[in-house]
């Protein structure tokens, strides 16, 4: 058959939403900055005129894509809240929100990695639904349940569980999504059902005491400029300037601004790998040892969240030789926590383990960032404990509560 006589290429019944769905998928690989229309058109199958036809700009396509996987969500628990109570069962309740999430899964990823790039207009509208989704929970699922946890701890264990179920876009899991499903539900129904964490004496402070060393100020300065601008939005200059080094001086201590984010990095690692060593040396029975691994990664969490909150939205821009080095390191990192996970619960298949460690460190990797949460007396149990119950162990004596979903 030639060209002539060959079919015409038949044109989709929704053009845009395909663009949409193709563009979605190339931010999330990709990254913002990384993917031009040119991209997206060619993974549309039409030109870049002919995208602008429907987008105005790359800007417009990430606002449709976060807002429409956000709707979704929006749709699903409005749906929700409009049953009367009596006919609501927590295990449909949470099998309906997994689902909804499942179905927009690139959504956590985009928001946590390129919320910067959205419309100002837009960013506020996706974070005020994301308040919205955490405020439904609490009175969905946690406060005719657990009256008696109080408005912090249920505050809390509100974001938690958007964690849970919202999470899966984070990682890879091997197990089947039915099954992912179920786990991700039944690890929401542990946090629901846990009971309140001790809360400390007062909330953590810090002296603001700076280092001498020039460089472990400029470490810590490129950390709080990289989460606030971005890796692309910031100068290494801009880095320098916040400690007082400037010019040449600056060159002294990293050749390139990707160093510096290499060391930002680095530095995270460095330290959850101290706490790893600390969990494994104290004295103490084989299933507490992911207990204190828990704990040491919501310590670190808590006092180095710029350096987490860099590791999580500007590992792309990392020279490849350092992140294949970091991921390296990251993986190894959670083989430990499986380790000690199938110890506590000998039972648990391995695709399992694995995907309740990524699951439990999601929490503290979302919840650690929220700010408000600093004034809580509670938090740093409350992550912990929410963490425990999602790996489905009752405590840091690393006793087994639950059987896997499905069991």
């Amino acid at each position: 058959m030639d060209a002539a006589s060959a079919p015409p290429r038949s044109r989709p019944r929704n053009r845009r939403a395909e663009i949409a769905r193709n563009a979605g998928e190339l931010f999330s690989v990709r990254g913002f900055h990384a993917v031009r229309m040119d991209d997206i058109a060619e993974a549309s199958g039409i030109t870049a005129r002919a995208l602008y036809r429907h987008y105005a700009n790359k800007q417009a396509l990430l606002s449709h894509v976060v807002l429409e996987d956000q709707q979704h969500v929006v749709d699903t628990i409005t749906e929700l809240s409009a049953q009367p109570p009596g006919r609501r069962d927590l295990d449909t309740t949470l099998a309906a929100l997994t689902e909804a999430a499942l179905d927009s899964r690139r959504l956590s990823l985009l928001w946590q990695r390129e919320a910067r790039h959205l419309d100002p207009d837009d960013f506020r509208l996706v974070r005020s639904r994301t308040r919205w989704i955490a405020d439904q929970l609490d009175q969905l699922l946690l406060a005719d349940r657990q009256p008696e946890l109080g408005a912090q701890v249920t505050d809390i264990r509100s974001w938690v569980i958007v964690s849970v179920i919202s999470g899966a876009g984070f990682y890879d899991s091997p197990l089947p999504r039915a099954h992912l499903s179920r786990e991700l539900a039944a690890a929401s129904r542990r946090v629901i059902d846990a009971p309140a964490a001790p809360a400390a004496e007062e909330p953590a402070r810090s002296a603001e005491r700076v280092p001498l060393a020039r460089r472990e100020q400029l470490v810590s300065a490129a950390a709080t400029e990289f989460r606030a601008k971005g890796f692309a939005g910031v100068g290494i200059d801009d880095i320098g300037s916040r400690v007082g080094v400037v010019g040449p001086a600056l060159y002294r201590y990293f050749d390139t601004k990707a160093d510096v984010l290499v060391a930002a990095v680095t530095r995270l690692h460095e330290w959850l790998a101290l706490e790893t060593i600390r969990a494994l040396r104290t004295p103490g029975p084989d299933a507490a040892v992911l207990g204190r691994l828990v704990d040491g990664y919501v310590r670190v969490a808590l006092d180095a969240t710029d350096l987490l909150a860099v590791w999580l939205t500007e590992r792309l821009y990392l020279p490849d030789a350092a992140r294949e080095r970091i991921d390296r390191i990251q993986a190894d990192n959670l083989a430990e926590w499986q380790r000690w996970l199938t110890v506590a619960r000998p039972g648990l298949s391995d695709a399992d383990a694995a995907t309740l460690v990524k699951t439990a460190k999601t929490i503290v990797d979302d919840c650690a960032r929220i700010p408000h949460f600093r004034r809580y007396p509670t938090v740093a149990g409350e992550l912990s404990l929410a963490a425990l119950a999602a790996l489905g162990l009752s405590g840091p004596d690393g006793r087994e509560s639950v059987r896997p979903a499905g069991s």
